[in-house]
């Protein structure tokens, strides 16, 4: 199955304040069977400061998971659990009719595996970011969403998880404050948005940025303005710790180069 990698640029930062962050890069990793030395993790993992794991489910395994935490570590790159719905078929693309309950256990059991090897390595999670359908399902269903907050509370409510930045930053955020948690807000570098702040439907034409001038305009407004410019040629703002692009090959990696290149 092609694997798509997904780059993100991550700014920590207090919404409350205006002060600039640090930006940091991050990206989707160990969405494959076994790592190689030709595996993009040895490629990607240098340039980037947050690695996204896969858990399982979608993608990936026990073995996977240790050599991209141990690759990591080598690099100082901070370790993220990635986990999805049980759909290796479908990639975790696909939405699934799951109680809150049964989001809590799915996601405890991926928590725990990928917790368990980050201990046997010497080390420990730093967020969480949940993959394809139970990421956007989460943003659209407060059952999906409490599901995915209990179980990283019972694992961990230290751990930090990433949703996507929307108009209702404040909702979400005072939802996960209210269990003790936090969030990583998340914009993305290679769609188009509406003018509500939203992200504009795969199904229209130019919904996904394909030139690489377009993808660093956007990248340089959120960075330095916090703002895209919307579908409509509206400026909108976008106030977001995360920013992603996709990619599967050389080019996005020369790509996530001139990106952490313009930051710094």
């Amino acid at each position: 199955m092609q694997r798509s990698i997904s780059i993100f640029l991550s700014l920590y930062a207090d919404l409350t304040m205006n002060t600039a962050q640090k930006l940091l890069l991050n990206c989707d990793l160990g969405e494959t069977e076994k790592l190689t030395p030709d595996s993009i993790e040895h490629t990607v993992m240098p340039i980037i400061d947050m690695a996204n794991i896969a858990c399982g489910f979608h993608a990936g395994n026990t073995q996977v998971m240790k050599a991209c935490i141990e690759l990591a570590l080598e690099h100082d790159v901070k370790i993220g659990a990635h986990p999805s719905y049980p759909d290796r078929e479908n990639f975790g693309r696909v939405s699934m009719a799951l109680n809150t309950a049964d989001i809590a256990d799915l996601m405890y059991q991926q928590l725990r595996t990928i917790d368990a090897i980050a201990d046997d390595c010497g080390t420990k999670l730093d967020y969480v970011k949940p993959h394809g359908a139970l990421y956007n399902d989460m943003m659209l269903s407060d059952a999906v969403l409490q599901g995915v907050l209990q179980a990283v509370k019972l694992l961990d409510p230290t751990l930090p998880i990433m949703v996507m930045a929307t108009p209702q930053n404040d909702k979400f955020a005072a939802r996960a404050q209210a269990m003790g948690l936090t969030l990583i807000f998340e914009a993305f570098a290679d769609r188009r948005y509406t003018d509500k702040g939203l992200l504009e439907t795969r199904q229209n034409d130019g919904a996904v940025f394909t030139q690489e001038n377009h993808i660093l305009e956007q990248v340089s407004g959120l960075a330095s303005h916090q703002t895209v410019e919307a579908n409509t040629g509206q400026t909108v703002n976008i106030v977001a710790s995360a920013l992603c692009v996709h990619g599967d090959n050389e080019q996005s990696v020369s790509l996530i180069k001139k990106i952490k290149q313009a930051l710094t």
